[in-house]
């Protein structure tokens, strides 16, 4: 792989970001909009039983969920190229599927980290206090990042079933409403539907940020199976992404 193809790939990929709204609005406005919704709806409500207001209860999930809603423009744009014949252009070029990919999985990711970012000064400036070290803020990002790969293997998914960008939008919400149910963190759930949420990589990332935000000792064990568990995910969805975009997605 060249660097050079990879960063004139991944800053195509960017103008193609900032130029449509709607993606720019899934990958960082909502995320936003539904924290500042939830801080102004609960950040006085207090728990009797923690002492600690609603809204510092969801901060976790509103993190890990910031990654889910990548599932749609990763769809899109994926679907999008395709539309527009790119993915058949490429292949006229020097330039490999791998870097084509490599710069996708950048651009997504690096998004990611943004996208924490973004929310992390907000949840700050409306009130909410991390009771967690400097490293274990640091290991946050780090599983927001490792779970970006998810939900850009699950937005190559769903581009390698929708015949097109409107349709993938639509599509990926079949990926993202389960998660956001059962998985975020945003509300206490009975065993049996926590069971459940167990097959589903955001499980990992929301109750590995609860952890490392509450203070809990980064020697923990439960911190480290749910990094392992959410890498294992990660990886095996987003090869699948990969090949079934590949063999599939390229019509």
């Amino acid at each position: 792989m060249k660097r050079q193809r990879i960063l004139a790939l991944m800053k195509i990929q960017y103008k193609s970001l900032i130029g449509v709204p709607t993606t720019l609005f899934i990958m960082l406005l909502l995320p936003i909009a539904l924290t500042i919704i939830f801080g102004l709806a609960f950040g006085s409500v207090i728990m009797e039983d923690t002492g600690q207001s609603v809204f510092e209860f969801l901060v976790p999930g509103l993190f890990a969920l910031s990654g889910l809603f990548m599932i749609i423009p990763v769809a899109s744009s994926f679907s999008e190229d395709r539309e527009k014949g790119l993915l058949k252009r490429i292949n006229t070029t020097p330039t490999t599927a791998g870097e084509f990919m490599g710069s996708h999985l950048l651009s997504n990711m690096s998004m990611a980290i943004l996208q924490v970012a973004i929310i992390g000064i907000l949840v700050f400036i409306m009130g909410y206090r991390s009771e967690g070290a400097i490293a274990g803020i640091f290991l946050a990002f780090v599983f927001m990042v490792i779970y970006s790969l998810s939900s850009i293997g699950l937005g190559l998914i769903t581009a390698t079933i929708a015949k097109n960008a409107k349709a993938a939008a639509g599509i990926a919400w079949i990926f993202i409403l389960p998660q956001q149910m059962l998985a975020s963190g945003l509300y206490p759930l009975p065993d049996s539907t926590r069971a459940i949420s167990m097959f589903m990589p955001l499980h990992y990332a929301s109750d590995a940020l609860t952890l490392l935000f509450d203070g809990i000792a980064l020697s923990d064990f439960r911190i480290w199976v749910d990094l392992i568990v959410l890498i294992f995910f990660s990886l095996v969805i987003v090869s699948a992404g990969i090949l079934l975009f590949k063999k599939y997605g390229k019509v």
